[in-house]
């Protein structure tokens, strides 16, 4: 799917060490992880929270014991139904508890708030990060105890464990990853992909002809997810540090006029008019990609699995530095969360723990070739081995997750037209600047 728009139409160590890396907390072995879903909460006597939902019960030795008949309903978005039939078939083989399992697209928080109250929701249900303040505003998510607070902490990827957290507390399980890599053409890229961008740009002015759609670099700048790696490049931060600042868009910084800059820079090696240049577009960027006519091609992991089964000689390597700076892109997150209505909070968080197990992630890959959030990808069978996907994986660990305050839409709008106008020169990169910051206060004044 194309992450960005999809997510906003609808709501809207380090490096390979950091991935690769091992754990050494005094927490849940894999082992431990894989059959019993986690350790124990403080206590062994059942904790009741506001709505009368009982906190996991626990026995000696740490291990979850889920109620007895207990059934749950597990909602997955859109792409994972294949993957949450498996892992629900394993998880019953392993405990007993039977999980019934439907795709419920990109709207599961809406039903939730809408359907969990009256006990017709799901107890385990997925959804984009960015929905996360939303939801837990809402009170529609079981905080997790001790025990799977733990277990998030010691198997998930730390970028990834961000997108669950709030004031200190986890709320879900990060499940798969998306961001950006970039695809080169091995037809195009002889020797090794280019590492800086001042190399892509002396190419592309040498290469690109448009009376054949022939550019070295293709990308939408028009668009603010694919445009954020340019935007972010000399430090701006879309709501905050850690993108919960609903009223701070950094528009009026200089680092986002820097960024500004740089997009209406791109127009000397894309030579294509903004309007040309939108999501919707997208298909035909790709195809040229496809077609031998455009070298190097920014996109996230949706594409891969397409471009393998007909045949492209491709290759995936990092996003290149621009004036000695790493470019950052925006990350998403699917999560999994625990309803605060389920009528078993025990089984339900055992099974939402169980989906960090090695086997489960493995299920991630093979049912619908998504990456898992885990940190130790080397265990995880078949996504150990895939050279493309591993790549992103390296990519996430320097990402910005996108920010979960609900005021991301007024960004996707403003960034819409602020940076058709940049790039296609309509608008200074100053006047632009200060069109983004106009707008957004007029768009929190209409609220």
């Amino acid at each position: 799917m194309k992450l960005r728009k999809i997510l906003s139409i609808l709501l809207v160590a380090v490096m390979l060490a950091g991935v690769f890396g091992g754990c050494s907390r005094n927490i849940p072995t894999e082992q431990e992880v894989n059959e019993t879903g986690g350790q124990s909460v403080n206590g062994s006597e059942n904790q009741t929270d506001a709505k009368g939902t009982q906190a996991p019960e626990v026995q000696g030795g740490g291990e979850i014991i889920p109620e007895e008949g207990a059934k749950l309903n597990f909602w997955t978005l859109s792409g994972y139904l294949e993957y949450g039939k498996a892992v629900a078939e394993l998880f019953e083989e392993k405990y007993g508890v039977t999980v019934e399992v439907q795709e419920n697209g990109l709207d599961s928080v809406n039903k939730m708030m809408l359907d969990g109250p009256s006990g017709n929701g799901a107890d385990i249900f997925m959804a984009a990060h960015d929905s996360f303040a939303t939801a837990k505003d809402a009170g529609i998510l079981a905080e997790f105890s001790e025990t799977a607070s733990a277990v998030v902490k010691d198997k998930i990827n730390e970028t990834a464990v961000k997108t669950v957290t709030s004031e200190g507390k986890i709320y879900g399980i990060p499940v798969s990853i998306e961001t950006y890599a970039l695809l080169y053409n091995k037809a195009l890229v002889t020797g090794e992909p280019a590492s800086t961008f001042e190399q892509i740009r002396e190419e592309a002015l040498a290469y690109n002809n448009a009376g054949e759609n022939k550019f070295w670099y293709l990308t939408v700048p028009t668009d603010g997810y694919p445009a954020f790696p340019f935007l972010s490049l000399y430090g701006f931060q879309l709501f905050g540090a850690d993108g919960s600042e609903g009223d701070n868009p950094g528009f009026d910084t200089p680092e986002f006029l820097k960024g500004l800059e740089t997009i209406a820079s791109l127009k000397e090696i894309i030579p294509i008019k903004a309007d040309d240049l939108k999501m919707e577009t997208m298909s035909l960027l790709e195809q040229n990609f496809k077609d031998g006519k455009t070298a190097y091609y920014p996109i996230g992991p949706w594409l891969i699995k397409s471009l393998k089964e007909e045949n492209i000689d491709f290759g995936v390597t990092v996003l290149p530095t621009l004036d000695g700076k790493p470019m950052r892109s925006f990350s998403a997150v699917q999560n999994a969360y625990v309803s605060a209505y389920t009528k078993y909070p025990n089984a339900a968080e055992l099974f939402a723990t169980f989906l960090t197990s090695d086997d489960a992630a493995a299920l991630l890959y093979s049912k619908s070739y998504k990456i898992t959030a885990n940190k130790d990808i080397i265990k995880v069978e078949g996504l150990k081995d895939d050279e493309q996907l591993r790549v992103f994986c390296e990519e996430f660990t320097k990402s910005v997750p996108m920010p979960s305050t609900k005021r991301i839409s007024y960004y996707w709008t403003i960034a819409q037209s602020v940076l058709s106008a940049v790039f296609d020169g309509t608008l200074t990169p100053e006047e632009g600047a200060q069109k983004a910051q106009k707008d957004f206060d007029a768009l929190v004044a209409s609220e």
